[in-house]
């Protein structure tokens, strides 16, 4: 019985899907810019989506000759889903009749295709250099170039989606999709579970579906993964608010993504695709990320960063101003470093017998606090001013090395001091 109920499963998987005619809407969290290809209306539509959504322009396209979503390469079918815009390419030295002066690429197939089978690549948006008509192409979306170029002018590479239907409708009024903040909400934990590198994190995903959408076992996913987390001292990942999409039978979410560890700095654009397993429950069964220098992206990362551990750094001083020395060694790395004392206990010992000769802290001064990313975490700068209860004062430079800890917590790995006088 179970072997018959597994082939059932898989032929339903393989199924062709039906045509695919969304409801577009306003949503909170869906990009602010919308490219949507209506092909049974031979349409290409660009939305802004601030509450209401509005259409901007509205264009006539051509696409493929064969009718359907693309299922294997050849059968000149245009693709139905969610993509994305990879790169721009140079199209002059190709047919200007068929291919114009330029094209941009789209990432078919994408994670969900693949794990459904279906073949076939080079899926562009492009020109024409002749006159457009109705399903004319061999798969790929065309347009007049004059429309191409203001097109151009609105793509952000790696990170524009374009959404290619059967058909659709659209509605301005703002709907706040309950599915759409759940995924956000989702990636937000996956992120999460990333930088605490625990077995938590593999939890996010759907191995069967994500071994066939990647064409690698999950196994060795996974075991590449841990390996990872057992080199890296500590990881910091950082992800901006996803923006999120509905497809046919999945949803995307997409966002700029820094990867931050002892030695190691990337940053690019990372691509989510969720569906439901057999509980009704939303998981990952594919990812992409482009290593791509997002405009904005690290300033955004070192921003986030800084307002956080500006106010862990308040805490910190409040803490070594009452000479609460429970409260103040949670804020420190067991390894951690304080000028020539070595070592969590070492620093705490040397605290206690100064506290314990009437040399508590009277006074602690902070200002012009500076946050900025080091080759071994962050490094937070700022001047203090230091009086004790003895009567003792001086005044400087503090430098805090921080690096991430379990949950949202950040600890102090080295704390160096210069006295200016």
């Amino acid at each position: 019985m179970r072997t018959i109920l597994f082939l059932l499963l898989i032929l339903t998987w393989s199924l062709p899907a039906m045509a695919w005619e969304p409801l577009i809407t306003g949503d909170s969290r869906a990009p602010e810019d919308l490219f949507v290809v209506d092909k049974k209306n031979q349409t290409f539509f660009v939305f802004s989506n601030k509450s209401p959504l509005r259409k901007e322009y509205k264009w006539e396209v051509t696409t493929g000759e064969g009718v359907g979503d693309k299922e294997v390469e050849g059968d000149l079918k245009t693709p139905e889903g969610i993509y994305f815009i990879e790169r721009q390419i140079d199209t002059r030295h190709l047919d200007r009749d068929l291919y114009g002066e330029m094209g941009l690429t789209l990432n078919y197939p994408n994670p969900v295709d693949r794990a459904k089978g279906k073949t076939g690549f080079g899926i562009w948006l492009h020109g024409r250099g002749k006159e457009v008509v109705p399903f004319d192409t061999e798969g790929c979306v065309a347009m007049d170039m004059k429309y191409m170029h203001r097109l151009e002018d609105m793509v952000q590479l790696q990170n524009t989606p374009v959404v290619i239907t059967s058909t659709m409708s659209w509605e301005e009024d703002e709907i706040e999709l309950e599915k759409s903040r759940k995924i956000a909400d989702l990636s937000l934990d996956w992120a999460a579970a990333w930088s605490d590198g625990t077995g938590e994190y593999f939890e996010f995903y759907l191995p069967d579906r994500f071994a066939r959408s990647s064409g690698k076992s999950f196994s060795s996913f996974k075991n590449h993964k841990q390996g990872l987390f057992n080199t890296y001292d500590w990881m910091d990942v950082y992800i901006e608010q996803p923006k999120v999409l509905a497809g046919p039978d999945y949803w995307v979410s997409y966002f700029g993504q820094v990867f931050n560890s002892s030695g190691f700095f990337s940053s690019g654009v990372k691509r989510l695709y969720w569906q439901k397993d057999e509980a009704g429950d939303l998981r990952i069964v594919g990812e992409e990320f482009r290593n791509y220098n997002k405009p904005g992206l690290k300033d955004s990362y070192i921003k986030d960063r800084g307002q956080r551990l500006k106010q862990v750094v308040e805490k910190w001083r409040q803490a070594w101003l009452e000479a609460d020395v429970d409260k103040y060694a949670s804020f420190y790395h067991p390894d951690a470093v304080q000028g020539n004392v070595r070592g969590l206990d070492s620093i705490l010992k040397d605290k206690k017998d100064l506290w314990e000769r009437g040399n508590e802290p009277a006074e602690i001064e902070i200002s012009d606090i500076e946050a900025h990313v080091g080759r071994d975490g962050f490094e937070v700068r700022f001047k203090q001013e230091y009086a004790s209860r003895s009567g003792y004062s001086d005044k400087g430079i503090k430098t805090l090395q921080f690096v991430p800890g379990s949950g949202d917590s950040w600890l102090i790995l080295r704390e160096d001091w210069r006295e200016t006088g």
